[in-house]
Formats: structure tokens, C-alpha cells, sequence
């Protein structure tokens, strides 16, 4: 699918934004872990999230989905065993995120995915998991999917994982060292790599009435066995899809408001807005939803953000308009993300006319002078979006592979449409086009 995106002056509007990914998967996965029936309201209907309920349903958890919820209703036994390979596509939170989960019960399993899922590391969670006595068997390249794992549950007791590449790593012991028979005590080497997904990971566990206690920055007890409280939950707005409209403000100087999303949100990406302010955006929080007007001209920063990852395309984007250098730094994982996210941002800028140089771990960033050209999404989801942005503030950006934004947000081009139309939100002149 092609997008041609053509250029306006400054955007108004409102976006009603879609259920968080990271808290759709871990709320479908501890729903499935929990005592009784629980309701996901609002949980996001994407690629990704449907490739853990599909899996969740291979493995014998009943899911019902409403207009705008889900019911979620474990198994007797943990868990069903598939007679396929479960496939996860290219959902590296799927598949990282699943292996702790079928620790928990029984059986032999098979995790496999796209040739690019095969090239994301999912190691140190299967080495993690075999001082509990999980058997893996790494089927192709050691380190990678596919996967076979053999368990008769977890033992408890004391586990310690490497989450220097994914913060996944981690969160995938922590949602099940609740269901072991004895306490865990869960350690990691540090640094972590996108950190606020750990933090996240622990008060969806609190929400859910599990108790733990910190015994060092980087060592936690579960008490075990615990259980989770089946619930009514609600999923809160996705930050990370948030970024583009707030993107959209930034780049125009125009004025966004996005809702749900309070400044409580558990997602990390939601400090992405503190990045902007410092840019020179103005926020201004009401209600259940924020506003971001974009600055007459928008400042160059040195950034480290290695706790969000996933905004650095959205970022780069916005540095591109930005006077003077932008410096992004400590972002090595994203060369393991859905595309080496640091090579293509650099080579998607360069077809722009930015000056951009690539580093080993990050971007350095000369904003001006962009102009259209035809972008490649590398089946990137955010990579598609995040350009899509620049095609607001300068002609001609046509993105190639558009389809990509259906591994987090289906509906984005309808709601980039809808918000570029002359006759609602949008108050300036010239219209955005898509076809």
C-alpha cells in the first residue's frame, strides 16, 4: 500500500486514541493467569495484540470480545498443547512475553515467527528460565527463534535474567513469578534497556493484587504462590501512538489534543511530552486528555533515550524541523526492533534532505532543508508513521508499505485523514490527502 501525503499549514484537531499496546498484552496474559473471568475494556485490536490472543486461544484460554472489551476466561489446566507451532509474526513482545507465560504451566510448545522475528533475540529468557528447570531448544540460530520449550512449571526460588538488550526479557519472569509454588526472587543485570516497561510490568501486577517488595535496585521478592485477581480493567490510552499527533503539533505549530491519557499514565512513552516541552511545545493537561501546541520554531536537544526507544522515530522526525543539532544517544536495541530502526530513521532522513549521522548506538541530527520523497516503511509500523508527520509540514511524501501501521494502530491513516479535513477539527487552509 502507497501513501501520498501533501503539506498544510498549522493542524488543529482531537484524536480519541487507541487502547495501549504494552498494556493489552500483559493484561490479556495475566487475565489469562488469574483465578476467574476478567473484562479488558478498551484493549487495542492491532496485529501484535492479536497474535497473543490467538495464542492464548491455542493454548486454551477462552477469549470473547465485545464492542469494546474482551473477556478473558482461563483454562482448568495450564496449559493446551498445540499441535502447530504457535506463530507470533513479527511480535517480539508476543514472543518474549509468552515464553515466561508458558512456564507457568505444562507441556512441550513450539514459539516460531516471520524471517525477522527469527532475527530478534530471545535467549536470554530461555536461559533465565532454565535454572527453573524450562527446558529450550533453540531450533535455528542459538539465541533466536524458533523455540522449543519443555516444562512442568516453575520451581520458584532465585532467577536472575540479562535485560540489557529488552526490557521484555524481564517483564516476561516477573508476570509469571507469581504463579511458582515457592517465593521468587527476581534479579538483573543492569542497565536495562527501555526500563519503564519493568515499572510497568509491576503495578499492572499491583492492579491485579499482586504484592512484591524491592530488595535492591535491581532485585525484587514475589511472594509465591499468588493469585491474580480476576477484575473489570481498563486499558489505558496508547503513548506511543500518541506521539504522532503530538508530532503533528510540534512540526506545524499547531495545536493537538489527545484523550484518554492523564498524566498517571503507566507508559514510559508518555515522558516523550517532557521531550517536546523542552523542545519548546506547550502542554497543558485537562481532564482525561492533553494538548500540545507546537512553538514557532522548535529547539535542538541531546537526548538520551534508552528508556523510550520506540520514540526516537517520532523524535528524529521532529528534530529534522528543529534549528540546530538534534543528538540522540544509548538506542543500541533499536537495532533489534521491528526494522534496525536506527540504519533506516538515518536513511529515511537522508532521502528527506536532512543531514543525519548514524552512530553505533544513536543519531546525530542537523534539522532544515527537508523536502518530499519517497519513504520506505521497511514493514516498520512506526517507521511509517513517524514519516508520515514530516509529509504535514513539507510536499510530496509518499510513504511506501503504509499497511505497516497495522501491527499497533489499523485505524491511523483513517484518523490522519479525518484529522487533516478542512470541515472540523482542522482550522487551516490547505488539505491533507491520502489515497
Amino acid at each position: 500500500m502507497i501513501r501520498h501525503i501533501y503539506s498544510m499549514a498549522k493542524v488543529y484537531g482531537q484524536v480519541c486514541l487507541p487502547g495501549s499496546k504494552s498494556v493489552t498484552h500483559r493484561a490479556l496474559l495475566i487475565a489469562a493467569l488469574a483465578d476467574g473471568e476478567s473484562r479488558v475494556h478498551n484493549p487495542l485490536r492491532a496485529e501484535d495484540t492479536l497474535l497473543t490472543a490467538g495464542a492464548l486461544e491455542q493454548l486454551g484460554v477462552e477469549l470473547i470480545w465485545e464492542e469494546d472489551a474482551v473477556r478473558v476466561r482461563p483454562p482448568k489446566w495450564r496449559w493446551s498443547q498445540p499441535a502447530a507451532p504457535i506463530q507470533l509474526g513479527n511480535s517480539g513482545t508476543s514472543m518474549r512475553l509468552l515464553a515466561g507465560f508458558l512456564a507457568a504451566g505444562r507441556g512441550r510448545f513450539v514459539l516460531d515467527g516471520t524471517d525477522r522475528l527469527r532475527e530478534r533475540p530471545i535467549g536470554p529468557v530461555l536461559e533465565a528460565l532454565a535454572g527453573q528447570g524450562v527446558r529450550g531448544h533453540f531450533l535455528g540460530q542459538t539465541g533466536f527463534p524458533p523455540v522449543e520449550m519443555a516444562t512442568s512449571g516453575l520451581q520458584g526460588g532465585e532467577i536472575e535474567i540479562d535485560a540489557r538488550q529488552s526490557s521484555q526479557f524481564l517483564s516476561s519472569v516477573l508476570v509469571v513469578a507469581p504463579c511458582a509454588p515457592r517465593d521468587m526472587v527476581v534479579s538483573w543485570l543492569e542497565p536495562v534497556a527501555s526500563l519503564p516497561y519493568v515499572h510497568l510490568t509491576l503495578a499492572m501486577l499491583e492492579q491485579w493484587g499482586v504484592t512484591y517488595q524491592w530488595l535492591a535496585p535491581n532485585r525484587v521478592r514475589i511472594p509465591a504462590p499468588q493469585p491474580y485477581r480476576p477484575q473489570d480493567y481498563l486499558v489505558e490510552g496508547d503513548c506511543s501512538s500518541a506521539s504522532y499527533w503530538w508530532a503533528v503539533a510540534a512540526i506545524t505549530g499547531g495545536e493537538i489534543v489527545t484523550a484518554p491519557v492523564t498524566s498517571a499514565a503507566l507508559q514510559g512513552d508518555c515522558r516523550f511530552l517532557e521531550v517536546l516541552e523542552r523542545m519548546g511545545c506547550n502542554i497543558h493537561w485537562e481532564g482525561e486528555g492533553v494538548r500540545v501546541k507546537g512553538p514557532e520554531r522548535l529547539r535542538a536537544l541531546d537526548l538520551d533515550m534508552n528508556a523510550m526507544p520506540d520514540m526516537v522515530p517520532t523524535l528524529a522526525v521532529v528534530a529534522a524541523f528543529a534549528d540546530g543539532t538534534t543528538r540522540i544517544h544509548n538506542v543500541a536495541h533499536l537495532r533489534i526492533k521491528e526494522s534496525d530502526r536506527i540504519a533506516v530513521v538515518a536513511m529515511e532522513l537522508g532521502k528527506i534532505g536532512i543531514a543525519v549521522e548514524e552512530l553505533a548506538d544513536g543519531l546525530v541530527i542537523h534539522g532544515g532543508g527537508a523536502h518530499g520523497a519517497a519513504i520506505e516503511s521497511h514493514n516498520d509500523h512506526r517507521i511509517a508513521m513517524a514519516f508520515a508527520v514530516a509529509g504535514l509540514r513539507v510536499p510530496g511524501i509518499t510513504i511506501h508499505g503504509a499497511e505497516a501501521v497495522a501491527k499497533s494502530y489499523p485505524h491511523f491513516w483513517d484518523e490522519f485523514t479525518r484529522i487533516a479535513q478542512p470541515d472540523g477539527l482542522v482550522t487551516d487552509q490547505q488539505q491533507v490527502c491520502c489515497s
